[in-house]
C-alpha cells in the first residue's frame, strides 16, 4: 500500500546556509563566497570530485604532498558529484593520480572555511578539467542549518511526511544530519549525481502518493522536474539560471514557505481525485 507523502531535501544551500571557498590553482588565487556549480559549468570537461575523506586527515597531511601521492591507495574514495559534460570516475581518478598539485591548495580552502564556519558541517573537493588534463580548483564548504529548517522538518513530520536527503556530498559529510529533524540514516542518499537524484525521486514515486523535491542548484534540476512537486528554494542564491527555474513547479524565498505550499498541493490533489 502506498504511503502518502515523501519530501526529499538537497542539503547545501537548501537545508544549510553555506560558505564556500575555492582556489584557482593556475592563478594561485583564493576566492571566497563562490558557487561551486558555476565553476564546474564554466567549461566542458570539468567535474567536481568528492574524495570522501575526513578534513582532519587532509589537514594533518604534509602540505608539500602532491595529490598524486595523497590519493595513491585511496582511489576508491574518489567519486564525481557533478560535471559540466560526462566525465567518468576513472578519468577523474587518473587526473588526480598524475597531479603534481600540492595538498596545500586543499588545506588553504579548508582553513578559510573552518575559520568562518566552525561547527556543524564541512566538506572539501577538487575540480578536475579533462580537457586541460589536470586539477583546476580546490574547493571547501562549511555550513550551518538555516535557523528555520528544524521547525520546518518537524512541521512536515506532523503532516505525515517521510523525510529524505539526496546530496552530492559524502556520507561522512552528511553524518551530522542523522537523527536531526527526524532524518534517519537509511533515508540519506550520499554522493548523488543529478541523474541519481532523479532516480531517487522516480523510485519513491512508486511507494508514495506524492513526492516533493526541494533543492537549490543545477544538480537538482532533473529531480525537481521528476517530482510531483518540485520546489526551488532561492533563500541563499537569488539568481538561479533559467533551466533551473523551468524545472521547478514553485519557487520559494524562505524555507518556512514549504509546509503551506505542500498543504496546498495536497488539497489540490484531493480535489482532483474527487472530481
Amino acid at each position: 500500500m502506498a504511503r502518502n507523502l515523501a519530501v526529499i531535501f538537497d542539503v547545501a544551500g537548501t537545508m544549510l546556509e553555506m560558505y564556500r571557498v575555492a582556489k584557482d590553482i593556475s592563478r594561485d588565487l583564493l576566492m571566497e563566497g563562490i558557487f561551486t556549480m558555476e565553476l564546474v559549468m564554466e567549461k566542458g570537461g570539468r567535474a567536481l570530485v568528492i574524495p570522501h575523506l575526513d578534513p582532519e586527515e587532509v589537514m594533518k597531511t604534509p602540505a608539500e604532498t602532491t595529490l598524486a601521492e595523497f590519493f595513491r591507495g585511496r582511489e576508491r574514495n574518489v567519486t564525481i558529484s557533478c560535471s559540466s559534460t560526462p566525465v567518468s570516475d576513472d578519468e577523474a581518478r587518473s587526473l588526480l593520480l598524475n597531479s603534481e598539485v600540492e595538498v596545500a591548495s586543499l588545506q588553504e580552502t579548508l582553513a578559510a572555511v573552518s575559520a568562518r564556519c566552525p561547527g556543524f558541517y564541512y566538506t572539501s573537493g577538487l575540480i578536475v578539467d579533462v580537457e586541460a588534463g589536470g586539477v583546476s580548483h580546490s574547493v571547501s564548504t562549511g555550513g550551518r542549518p538555516f535557523p528555520e529548517v528544524e521547525a520546518v522538518l518537524e512541521e512536515m513530520e506532523e503532516m505525515g511526511a517521510d523525510i529524505y536527503v539526496a546530496s552530492g556530498d559524502s556520507r561522512r559529510s552528511l553524518s551530522s544530519l542523522t537523527g536531526w529533524g527526524g532524518i534517519s540514516e537509511e533515508r540519506i542518499y550520499p554522493a548523488s549525481r543529478p541523474r541519481r537524484k532523479e532516480e531517487i525521486v522516480t523510485d519513491l514515486k512508486r511507494d508514495y502518493g506524492m513526492v516533493v523535491m526541494v533543492g537549490d542548484g543545477l544538480n537538482d534540476r532533473y529531480a525537481l522536474k521528476a517530482a510531483d512537486l518540485g520546489v526551488l528554494t532561492v533563500q541563499q542564491d537569488s539568481r538561479p539560471p533559467k533551466e533551473l527555474l523551468e524545472a521547478a513547479d514553485e519557487v520559494i524565498y524562505d524555507i518556512r514557505e514549504l509546509p503551506d505550499l505542500v498543504r496546498g498541493r495536497i488539497l489540490d490533489h484531493r480535489k482532483d481525485l474527487r472530481s
